[in-house]
């Protein structure tokens, strides 16, 4: 009984860190976009910004 305890206890401990694994990544991702979405918006801004004044 006591082996099937800590087998069950080893898999319910593998999903919880998959699934906060699989959160934190998710988490990376979106953060990694806006930063990426910013950054994009900030090189247009200057390229237009380089193209005016140089017209």
């Amino acid at each position: 009984m006591k082996k099937y305890l800590i087998v069950g206890f080893l898999i319910v401990a593998l999903l919880v860190v998959a699934y906060l694994t699989f959160v934190i990544a998710a988490i990376k991702i979106i953060v990694g976009s806006i930063f990426l979405g910013i950054f994009a918006l900030a090189l247009l801004g200057v390229w237009i910004t380089w193209k005016v004044k140089k017209d």
